[in-house]
């Protein structure tokens, strides 16, 4: 009977420190991982990143964005929160006359023509898919891809992608068009940028 007893009280005790540790494992976060990281990325220090006008490369652009004040500007505001600076581009080149059809094809080891020649991290945001819909209420999905240049090697340091999805059902949801389109942005900007890395703490 002791035995028994004993038996039955080790199994209660792992039974408890197992679910324990599957509700640890439950809770724990794990970083994102980007599609590609050069491997000395990290000791690089970058506080400083040139952000290039957003390129529209969709094959369909019937449905209309203002890539700037849409993506552009939530690009610099999560790259703030990261502590970067930002300088914005008004333009893709400071020397060439350039247009977003032509910079969209380029590989990436041909952007480093890019930018000022004082630029050295430069972030170059893709707009790769956006397209609303409107069926008992409203639906919009965004796709976009960015890349990090050390533009003055011409390599690529970092890349990764985002998708955002927003909707909202009925009438309502035709009313507050806008606002489901930004929450689905927000949400698509802040994923792409979740492993790009963040600027030192000062005086480190």
């Amino acid at each position: 009977m002791a035995r028994t007893r004993r038996y039955l009280a080790v199994s209660l005790i792992g039974l408890v420190s197992a679910a324990m540790l599957i509700q640890c494992a439950a809770g724990t976060k794990t970083a994102k991982i980007p599609i590609f990281a050069d491997p000395g990325l990290f000791t690089l220090n970058i506080r400083t990143v040139t952000l290039l006008p957003v390129i529209d490369q969709r094959i369909d652009k019937s449905h209309g964005i203002n890539l700037e004040a849409d993506i552009g500007n939530k690009v610099e505001k999560e790259l703030i929160k990261k502590r970067l600076t930002v300088i914005r581009a008004g333009a893709f080149s400071d020397t060439l006359d350039i247009s977003n059809d032509e910079v969209a094809e380029m590989e990436p080891r041909e952007l480093a023509i890019l930018g000022s020649s004082e630029t050295q991290y430069m972030l170059v945001v893709y707009l790769n898919d956006a397209s609303g819909k409107t069926a008992l209420g409203y639906s919009f999905k965004i796709e976009t891809t960015a890349i990090l240049l050390n533009r003055q090697a011409a390599n690529m340091l970092w890349k990764d992608k985002g998708v955002g999805s927003q909707g909202q059902g009925g009438l309502y949801g035709c009313l507050i068009s806008g606002m489901v389109r930004g929450d689905a942005i927000r949400g698509c900007v802040a994923g792409m940028l979740a492993s790009f890395p963040p600027a030192p703490f000062e005086g480190r």
